[in-house]
């Protein structure tokens, strides 16, 4: 068998989805409320993404949908009062996302050690 190359990683693709099968929630929104959370606005983390905010508050607004309670809080006006935050279940997602994301990516990477770099004897 020809060798393969050795510097061989996984890369898992990870979302969550409701019992109807319907995508709700993964790295892409995880990367948009990691924005939001930064930058307080829904328009400041547009332009940190380099996208629109009408695609970004669909984003946001499709998720809410599909899991049935909000991710963030926006307060409209000018001034230090407006702004987007997450919502406690906003924040609750988005770390419990990101600890079954790190736990499936540290199985991968165990796993590729396993079957890619098996022991020489």
């Amino acid at each position: 068998m020809k060798t393969l190359p050795a510097a061989l990683r996984p890369r898992l693709a990870l979302w969550l989805e409701t019992a109807s099968g319907e995508a709700a929630f993964g790295k892409g929104r995880m990367i948009i409320l990691d924005a939001i959370d930064e930058h307080g606005s829904l328009s400041a983390a547009a332009a940190a993404l380099g996208m629109s905010y009408r695609g970004l508050w669909a984003r946001v607004r499709r998720s809410e949908q599909r899991l049935g309670f909000p991710l963030i809080s926006s307060h409209a006006g000018r001034g230090r009062d407006s702004g987007s935050t997450l919502t406690p279940q906003g924040r609750e997602l988005l770390e419990r996302y990101r600890v079954l994301l790190a736990r499936l990516t540290a199985a991968a990477e165990a796993a590729s050690r396993e079957i890619f770099d098996p022991p020489r004897a």
